[in-house]
Order: structure tokens, then sequence, then C-alpha cells
């Protein structure tokens, strides 16, 4: 089951964050039940669900579970434009994506007798051999690249942590501030965002390849470049972002590890 499980979470993360745009995101928020990306993306959620389902084996029928997944994700994103106001409302979200998925696994892992189809008793896939560690890790690093930047982006967001030329902007120019949609929601820069996604990518490795120590010195140097920066704000905002992408990183790892350990 937990194969399968890592499998859902793994689509989940490819069709949410990866196979959809800024543009349609907004589009869904702004619009709800009334957005036709918001019916593409079910049809996409779907189809990730079902299709990753095969390096499973013998799942084929699997596709009314993603049929439910996608319904219910659906459902729950045409919701979210209804309490888009509502704090921390992203993340509530993601978390009932994820209960759906594993209510839906476990449904479906007691409801389905599992057979090797006439034919097939020799037969081995080369999606079928793909261990579990090997699983574990490439969806660490799914959720390390761009999820994880978006993960950042929302809790800085949510507890109004913002640059110092953001808060500016807003105080003194409020009618650009509010134009320029990319300076008021997104508070990192594409340099930033850059070298927090391979900041989060070594670590992975460090920690895939058993020198947890490196770690320290990865996180040190960062400090020491972030200190040369004189505007005190500016440095306490660096050192926020840091910190949470150095800890998703780190808990990602762990969770894999701990799997590992697990099964």
């Amino acid at each position: 089951m937990i194969k399968l499980l890592i499998l859902q979470i793994l689509a989940h993360f490819i069709s949410d964050f990866y196979l959809q745009t800024e543009k349609s995101c907004q589009d869904k928020m702004e619009n709800g039940f009334k957005s036709l990306q918001l019916y593409l993306h079910v049809a996409i959620t779907f189809l990730c669900s079902w299709l990753f389902s095969f390096l499973y084996p013998f799942t084929m029928s699997f596709w009314w579970a993603a049929l439910i997944i996608a319904l219910t994700h659906g459902i729950l994103d045409g919701l979210k434009s209804v309490f888009k106001k509502v704090p921390w409302i992203f993340f509530i979200d993601q978390a009932l994506h994820l209960v759906v998925i594993f209510v839906v696994v476990i449904c479906f892992e007691k409801t389905v007798y599992y057979h090797i189809p006439f034919g097939y008793e020799n037969v081995m896939t080369f999606f079928n051999r793909i261990s579990m560690p090997t699983l574990l890790w490439f969806t660490a690093f799914t959720f390390c690249l761009r999820p994880a930047n978006l993960f950042v982006r929302e809790i800085l967001e949510n507890a109004h942590i913002k640059l110092p030329q953001a808060n500016e902007a807003a105080q003194y120019e409020p009618e650009v501030a509010g134009d320029e949609r990319v300076e008021d929601r997104v508070c990192v820069s594409n340099a930033d965002r850059v070298i927090a996604l391979v900041e989060r990518v070594l670590i992975l490795v460090f920690m895939l390849i058993g020198h947890f120590e490196v770690i320290g010195f990865l996180l040190l140097a960062k400090a020491l470049v972030r200190f040369k920066d004189a505007t005190t704000d500016k440095s306490e905002y660096a050192l926020v972002g840091t910190l949470l992408s150095f800890s998703m990183a780190i808990v990602a790892g762990a969770l894999v590890l701990c799997l590992l350990n697990i099964v």
C-alpha cells in the first residue's frame, strides 16, 4: 500500500505544481466553478493519478479511485476560490488533498483483489522494477523543486513577511504596488528562487549519500553571505526564507530515511 500511496502523492505534486501555470491558478481563484481551467485541471489530475497507478503491479482497475481523487480535487479547488480570504487556505487545501488520497488508497487496497492476468506470470515491466528507495527519493526531489518554492512563498505571505522594498512601495506608492502583482505577491526574486532550489537539492543529495555534516557548512556559508547585507530587515527576511527552505529539504529527506527504515 505504501508504494501506491507514494505514487499518488507524486502524481499530486506533478499535476498540482508542474502541470498548471500561475495564470491558470489565478483564473481558478477568480472564477471558481465557472473556470474552464478548473475542469481541465480535474482531467489532468485524473490522468496523472491513473497513469501513475500503472507503476504499481497490476492495478489497471485503479481508474475509479483516480476518478474519485480527481473529482474531489476539483471540488476542493472550487471551494478554495470561495474561501480564498481564509488565512492559510493554501495549506488547508493541500492537507485535504493528501487526506483524500490517503483515504482513497486505503479503500482501494481493501476492496480490490490483485491477480496476475493470464500470460503475464513472467512479465515484469521496467516501471514495476522501480524500487521503493528510488521512488521515495524521486518524490522528495520533486517536492523540493517547485512545490517547496510555493510553500515558502505562501508561508511568507500568510505571516506578512515581505522585502523592505515591497513594504516601502506599498507605503509611498500604493497605486504602483497594487498594479505590480509580481512585487506584491511574489516575495522572492528569481535569483533567490534558483539559489533556494539548488540548496534544497544539495541538502537531499548530502542526505542521500549520508554526509549530514555538510548541511551545516552549507547553512553557515549562506549565513556568511547574507551577513554582508547591511539592511537589518532584509537580512531577517533572508534568514526566515533560508530557514524555511532548509527545513523543508531536511524534513523531506528525514521522512524518506524514516520510511526506508519502516519498509
